[in-house]
């Protein structure tokens, strides 16, 4: 299989990936929220998981059961795996599945698992032949020249979200600091009340003056702990969530 198609096809899938997740999204909290990684509208996760599935489920296309078990295992452990991995890249646990039923470590749960299982069904049987019948009908050479456009995109998204989070982890550092002060300086009863009002200022500035970037990655992983800074990014999404329903009022005002 030529890597431009397979890369097409784990590009197609993030895609459908991402719909599928606003749209779920969209039933549980009621609103459309853009649930993937990256800034635009793709989820690698589903991506890599629709390949997976492609690549090594093909031979077990004849046994629909076989394929739904498996289908579960190999995009659970991509799950598994993806959870661990970004937790000790960034330092930080992106999603927690604790609180639902059979869960593994609360990276994995069997509710989820079953969904990803399903839509390997789904995808074997029902959307792939369908994706192979339209790529086969794209020229070679514009498969190379979409397939390096696409890459480019993505990398150059992956970029931007890397120094996002990098920038966002600085920033509670920076807040971590400043509140450390503050709490020091009333610990030794410091008399200049000045200091603290400008350290507490100060921090206000740096707490509300987050990028969109900075508000979708919390938006988008309403659930994600920065293991150093957590108490800081509460206070952070808190601010957020003021700022928002003070803007919203003075809307409507």
């Amino acid at each position: 299989m030529q890597f431009q198609i397979l890369f097409l096809y784990f590009f197609i899938y993030s895609v459908l990936g991402w719909i599928a997740e606003i749209f779920y999204c969209r039933l549980c909290s009621g609103r459309f929220t853009n649930r993937g990684f990256l800034n635009g509208p793709y989820c690698p996760i589903y991506g890599f998981g629709a390949v997976i599935i492609i690549f090594f489920l093909e031979p077990f296309k004849y046994n629909a059961i076989l394929v739904f078990i498996l289908g579960m295992i190999l995009t659970s452990l991509l799950e598994y795996v993806t959870s661990f991995l970004m937790e000790k890249i960034f330092n930080a646990k992106w999603w927690d599945y604790s609180n639902m039923k059979f869960n593994i470590n609360g990276r994995i749960c069997l509710l989820n698992s079953t969904e990803f299982a399903v839509l390997g069904l789904i995808i074997t049987y029902i959307i792939h032949p369908q994706i192979v019948k339209i790529i086969g009908l794209i020229k070679t050479n514009y498969l190379n020249t979409l397939s390096e456009i696409l890459l480019c995109i993505l990398v150059l998204d992956f970029t931007v979200t890397l120094y996002t989070i990098l920038n966002l982890k600085a920033k509670l550092k920076q807040i971590k600091l400043i509140t450390d002060e503050i709490i020091e300086n009333k610990r030794n009863k410091l008399q200049n009340i000045d200091i603290n009002k400008s350290l507490e200022k100060i921090k206000d500035d740096i707490v509300l003056k987050t990028t969109v970037f900075h508000n979708r990655i919390i938006e988008a992983f309403p659930n994600i702990e920065f293991k150093k800074q957590n108490q800081q990014l509460t206070e952070l999404k808190l601010k957020l969530h003021e700022k928002l329903k003070n803007k919203i009022n003075n809307h409507k005002k």
